[in-house]
């Protein structure tokens, strides 16, 4: 039988200084403490600390609320995650537009063309991965919830390696 997966809803706590890794020169981390919060407050359980790359680290900030879905372990058998931000409680991850951003009805028909097919085309991808979530994962977790966080896990992964993709090196520029 398939082991369940269940996402860990979790705290920031701690998110350290930048350091430069033992093992790999060159490359920097943070170490960054989750509390489990299904775990009885304080105990040794409910401390999960990661390794995190500053980009990983952004949109974190102590407090906030995160979801951590098990992605496998690495190749010491330690438990791997995937970090969701659960927004809706944590009000430093929402950042707000600048004030030259013009208005609405400032923007032109092209621009409003523009960002409803934007609107449209990652719809269409989260739709996409809800229906993937739902049928790779279904028979693994116990509820719409985690199958709704598995699918936005995907979504997140998939723009980040996909903007990566998109985005000019510093030698081509």
């Amino acid at each position: 039988m398939a082991k369940v997966v269940s996402p860990i809803t979790a705290k920031v706590e701690v998110i350290g200084k930048l350091k430069e890794s033992s093992f790999q020169p060159g490359q920097y981390y943070r170490s960054v403490l989750f509390i489990d919060e299904s775990q009885p407050e304080g105990s040794e359980a409910a401390k999960i600390w990661k390794s995190l790359s500053d980009q990983e680290c952004e949109g974190l900030a102590k407090g906030g609320a995160v979801q951590l879905v098990p992605a496998g372990t690495d190749k010491n058998g330690k438990d791997k995650h995937n970090i969701v931000l659960l927004s809706d409680s944590n009000p430093a991850a929402i950042k707000s537009s600048p004030d030259d951003t013009p208005l609405v009805s400032e923007w032109s028909s092209e621009q409003k063309r523009a960002i409803a097919a934007y609107v449209e085309n990652q719809a269409d991808l989260l739709s996409f991965c809800l229906k993937v979530s739902r049928e790779k994962f279904s028979p693994l977790v116990q509820s719409e919830e985690s199958i709704r966080t598995l699918a936005t896990t995907l979504y997140i992964n998939a723009q980040r390696k996909f903007q990566s993709m998109k985005q000019p090196t510093e030698a081509q520029s």
